[in-house]
């Protein structure tokens, strides 16, 4: 490489490396992160690409940023852990253009920092045309050749960007920021990303969410497949390497009771098999050695930190195990035939923690893949067949069907049990509403059991019809139900309370048609009392107790919640608005 003009130099002292983490959406322990430019405005440039036009236009594009990989490795290995991480450099895809590129350079960088080349990943963008698509292919298998990792940037926004996908699959793909800002209202922008994401997985690549910047979108991300995320609402980038932890999104795990459940996770393991994985660098023989040991047609394929990178099928390898001399060309290392990446095959990566219907989506849309892997905080830990995943489903759904109440058809105490531990556990805000019908005892005795279903039934469906979707609505028996809520800026404390007042005056007002007209007139009942006391009793009615958890609330266990709402039901009773509020 040509010596760079003194000024430039000067340049990279002045010029300061920012950090920001890319974390697993699931588990919140970080993943990566992104190196990003920063000092640009203070040469006198109004942006970073104005920067990168200069150099391109000088023709020192690449033999600058060589210096300023080495400049972005040395600040990376002071960050505590860094021997795991992933470090994302942004590749102006202009360096392979310049007259004096040459191979080996970030490898040679990479041997002096002791890092391993699948540690980088260089990031694509579709910001600058890539004009000679095959010229550019050429130079991305060289890369990938060289054990770096590829990930594509912004998609979505460009031109190129399917096409790119289309010549040199990527190990890593990042959803631009348009289709997540407010993914969670905008439902052309979630099936976006949705077939995105299931594009990308079924390709074998992994999904960053980039550009998160609410609780919302994340939840909305989890929930179409991401793997990843990136964004100001895990944390802003940073000079100062001190400040990326090691785990991020620690009060923020998702409360609805289709994600996330301990059920589906336990069984989930029960079915899962623990094939034995083979690292990227391991040779073919180590691979045949595995095939045997096991008895196994399929090893999973991981790289040094355990991510999975695809599956080795034994039909792919008949050329070796049926030949007389295919030991021998597997230990041969100039043979095409030890080159393990050869027989990789993609096949869906989906975390543990995933909710089961995106798990089953993404590996119906798979033709040909014979499962999933299953990670957790993106580390392998084992294989689920098709067979098995039918069982987990056929399983999941007998449990849920012995939970159901019979006559509403709502979740009844074990998952709602299940959700109010996952909420306490998270502690994040969430409001908690408990229900109990006034005077249905009178009712029952006065007009029937039957009656009596009817009127439940008729609660079942104003909760569903007059309380946002997005809550978890249970029964727990007879009169008594359940709500839990999200309690984020969609669905404030306060708005949450009014939706619950509103609910009790709608089945207050929707309960009197359930009566004859002489007790509507009347506004009671007449009826006698356990003693035989003819007496007064009032229309139906329910009461709620309201009570919001999160860091500070005083609550610390189901049983104590339990206690809680029943010591508070007789403050709602007598409450005129048939309400007990706490935390607000």
């Amino acid at each position: 490489m040509e010596p760079l003009h003194p000024l430039y130099y000067h340049y990279l002292t002045i010029l300061d490396i920012a950090f920001q983490p890319i974390v697993d959406i699931h588990s919140g322990k970080i993943f990566g992160v992104e190196a990003l430019l920063r000092g640009t405005e203070t040469l006198g440039f109004e942006s970073i690409a104005a920067f990168f036009d200069r150099l391109y236009e000088e023709n020192i594009l690449y033999t600058f940023d060589i210096r300023l990989r080495e400049k972005v490795l040395e600040k990376f290995c002071t960050i505590q852990g860094y021997k795991n991480l992933k470090l994302f450099y942004n590749l102006d895809n202009r360096v392979l253009e310049m007259t004096d590129f040459s191979k080996g350079n970030t490898y040679r960088l990479l041997n002096r920092f002791d890092l391993d080349p699948k540690s980088i990943v260089f990031e694509l963008s579709e910001h600058n045309e890539i004009l000679n698509i095959d010229h550019f292919t050429r130079l991305m298998h060289h890369y990938s050749d060289e054990g770096f990792c590829i990930a594509i940037d912004d998609f979505g926004i460009g031109q190129s960007g399917y096409k790119l996908l289309y010549h040199c699959t990527p190990n890593i793909l990042k959803i631009d920021r348009f289709f997540l800002n407010a993914i969670d209202t905008d439902p052309k922008k979630k099936l976006l990303a949705r077939n995105m994401v299931q594009l990308a997985t079924l390709m074998g690549c992994r999904v960053v969410a980039e550009g998160v910047e609410s609780e919302r979108e994340l939840a909305v991300c989890k929930e179409i497949g991401s793997h990843l995320v990136q964004g100001y609402f895990v944390q802003r980038p940073t000079t100062d390497c001190t400040l990326i932890a090691e785990h991020y999104l620690v009060q923020t795990l998702p409360f609805k009771e289709e994600r996330r459940s301990p059920t589906n996770q336990k069984i989930i393991l029960k079915r899962l098999e623990s094939l034995k994985s083979i690292m990227l660098g391991d040779s073919i023989e180590t691979l045949l050695d595995i095939l045997n040991e096991k008895e196994s047609y399929l090893v999973p394929v991981v790289d040094n930190a355990m991510h999975p990178v695809g599956i080795i099928h034994e039909h792919n390898l008949k050329a070796i195990a049926c030949s007389p001399y295919g030991r021998s060309l597997a230990q041969n290392r100039s043979s095409n035939l030890s080159a393990l990446e050869t027989y990789i095959e993609p096949i869906p990566v989906v975390d543990l923690t995933m909710p089961l219907e995106t798990m089953i989506e993404l590996f119906s849309l798979s033709e040909n893949a014979p499962g999933v892997l299953i990670v957790e905080s993106s580390r392998y830990i084992g294989y689920l067949s098709a067979r098995e995943m039918i069982e987990v489903v056929h399983e999941r759904n007998l449990i849920r069907a012995r939970d159901e109440n019979p006559l509403t058809r709502l979740p009844g105490n074990f998952r709602i049990n299940e959700y109010i531990a996952n909420v306490i556990a998270c502690q994040s805000d969430a409001a908690v509403i408990y229900f109990d019908f006034d005077h249905f005892k009178p009712y029952n005795d006065c007009y029937g059991f039957r009656n009596g279903d009817r009127v439940i039934l008729l609660f079942a469906e104003l909760m569903h019809k007059v309380l946002s979707p997005e809550y978890f609505k249970g029964h727990i028996g007879g009169d008594d139900f359940f709500v839990g809520a999200v309690v984020d800026e969609k669905h404030p404390f306060e708005k949450i309370c009014e939706e619950i007042e509103n609910l009790i005056v709608t089945f207050s007002d929707a309960v009197q048609a359930f009566y004859e007209l002489s007790d509507r007139e009347r506004g009671c009942i007449v009826s006698e009392d356990r003693e035989g006391n003819i007496r007064e009793f009032k229309l139906l009615g329910v009461s709620a107790v309201v009570i919001k958890l999160g860091k500070d609330s005083t609550i610390e266990s189901g049983e104590h919640l339990q206690r809680t709402f029943a010591m508070e039901k007789k403050t709602a009773k007598k409450s005129p608005n048939h309400m007990s509020i706490i935390g607000n």
